[in-house]
């Protein structure tokens, strides 16, 4: 396929991306629905590092409740966008066209990843507003650049991610402990060298977990781009996962003539 066509394809796949975003999501389910959430959910995590570290610990999981929302779009929304086609019967569609199954998932993800940027910034306004937390609050609107890296970083996890899911029957529960498992192993509440070694070994391959310390050092006045670029390293990893994945899950339904 040549390259002006492939890129004519992927443009039609973004499109529609964008009209199925909005069949599903529409305004109305977005102030209902996403909007509260990608603020309650922080307010109710920087509670929980209130009640661990004090005033100190609730700054800490303010940054990292805000980062985590990104993972809420990026990984279990995305995720669900290849699941449903499976349910429906149209993933062989996928499958069969001209750009591939990576190359159409990893498109169809631009809308998921903007969700998630504008989910995060709210975030960080509605919570840093809660708690009076002004001076956190014009930080980590300055870090808006370091936003959108982690929710690309988070997207190549999700794709990752999307690629188990879409094989297994209880595609929804493992999205769900995925994100579970970042909130946990990500240093989002509480720092990651609380958890023990083995864990903390694993926790710097995820991410989220050098982004939110990047956002942290920025709104400390310490260095944060060593930290920024440990985050952009783990996403192209584990965007050459996903990838990988993919085709593995391609090879192996076209070889089996069948999905699942």
């Amino acid at each position: 396929m040549r390259s002006p066509e492939r890129l004519h394809g992927l443009t039609v796949v973004a499109r529609a991306a964008r009209r199925d975003y909005l069949a599903v999501y529409g305004v109305k389910t977005l102030i209902a629905s996403t909007l509260p959430r990608c603020v309650l959910q922080p307010l109710f995590l920087a509670y929980l590092g209130y009640l661990a570290g004090g005033l100190e610990g609730r700054r800490f999981a303010i940054t990292g409740a805000c980062v985590h929302v990104l993972s809420l779009a990026t990984v279990v929304k995305a995720a669900d966008s290849m699941t449903e086609d499976q349910a429906f019967g149209t993933l062989d569609r996928v499958r069969t066209s001209r750009p591939g199954l990576a190359l159409v998932q990893l498109t169809r993800c631009w809308i998921y990843l903007v969700e998630a940027v504008a989910s995060a910034l709210v975030a960080v306004v509605g919570v840093c507003a809660y708690f009076e937390e002004w001076r956190l609050m014009g930080a980590l609107l300055q870090g808006s650049g370091l936003f959108v890296l982690i929710a690309l970083s988070a997207t190549a996890f999700g794709l990752a991610v999307a690629a188990v899911a879409a094989l297994h029957p209880a595609s929804a529960v493992l999205t769900n402990l995925a994100v579970y498992a970042l909130l946990v192993l990500c240093g989002i509440i509480a720092p990651v060298d609380r958890l023990a070694e083995p864990v903390r070994a694993v926790s710097h391959l995820l991410p989220l977990t050098h982004g939110a310390e990047s956002l942290r050092a920025l709104a400390d006045g310490r260095p944060w781009a060593a930290q920024a670029a440990l985050e952009a390293l783990v996403g192209v990893a584990w965007l050459a996962v996903g990838l990988l994945l993919l085709r593995r899950n391609d090879r192996r339904a076209r070889r089996l003539a069948m999905d699942g």
